[in-house]
C-alpha cells in the first residue's frame, strides 16, 4: 500500500513539473500600414488555438519572445499603371517548446527569413526591406500560455521558423 502512495506522489510531482505551451503560436499584437492601425484585420481571435497547446517534452522549456518587424509592401493593382506601396509595422509574441536558447543575430535572421517567406506567397503583394528586432528569449517553466491581441493568420510561416531554429539550437 505504501508503494502505491509513493507512486502516486511521484506521478503528481512529475505532472507539476510539466510545462504547458502554445507550440508554434504567434500572436500579432500590432499591425500598422503607413502609420494607420489595422490590428482588426488580423486579430480575429484573441488567443492561440487550443490545437497548439502542448506539454513540452522533458528538458524543454516554453520559449517566449517578442518580434518587431518593419517592411515595405507593394501591391500590384490590375489595370492600373501605379502600384500601391506602404510601410508595414508588425509586433508579435511567439512561443514554442524547445531546449533553452539565447537569442542572437543568427536566430533573429531566421525569424526574419521565415516572415519574408511566409508573407511573400501572393505574387501580387510583395514585402521587402525587412528590419527585424527580436527580444530576449524567456525560457518559461510554468504558467507559459501566452495571450494577446490576435492570432497569426499565417501559421505555416512559424512552422518554417521553428524548423530553421531547431537546426541552430
Amino acid at each position: 500500500m505504501k508503494l502505491y502512495g509513493f507512486l502516486a506522489l511521484l506521478a503528481l510531482v512529475g505532472v507539476s513539473n510539466a510545462v504547458e505551451c502554445y507550440n508554434d503560436c504567434a500572436l500579432i499584437t500590432k499591425f500598422k500600414m503607413d502609420g494607420t492601425d489595422y490590428i482588426k484585420l488580423v486579430a480575429n481571435e484573441t488567443k492561440c488555438a487550443e490545437s497548439t497547446k502542448k506539454t513540452c517534452a522533458t528538458g524543454e522549456v516554453c520559449a517566449i519572445m517578442e518580434i518587431e518587424i518593419e517592411a515595405k509592401m507593394t501591391q500590384v493593382v490590375p489595370g492600373q499603371e501605379n502600384n500601391i506601396t506602404m510601410d508595414v509595422e508588425m509586433d508579435s509574441k511567439y512561443s514554442m517548446c524547445t531546449e533553452s536558447f539565447t537569442m542572437n543575430d543568427t536566430i533573429c535572421q531566421e525569424f526574419e527569413d521565415g516572415y519574408s517567406t511566409g508573407f511573400n506567397v501572393d505574387p501580387n503583394i510583395t514585402y521587402k526591406d525587412f528590419k527585424t528586432e527580436c527580444s530576449k528569449v524567456e525560457s518559461c517553466t510554468e504558467d507559459c500560455l501566452i495571450s494577446g491581441a490576435g492570432r497569426n493568420v499565417i501559421p505555416a510561416t512559424f512552422v518554417l521558423i521553428a524548423a530553421l531554429i531547431a537546426r541552430l539550437v
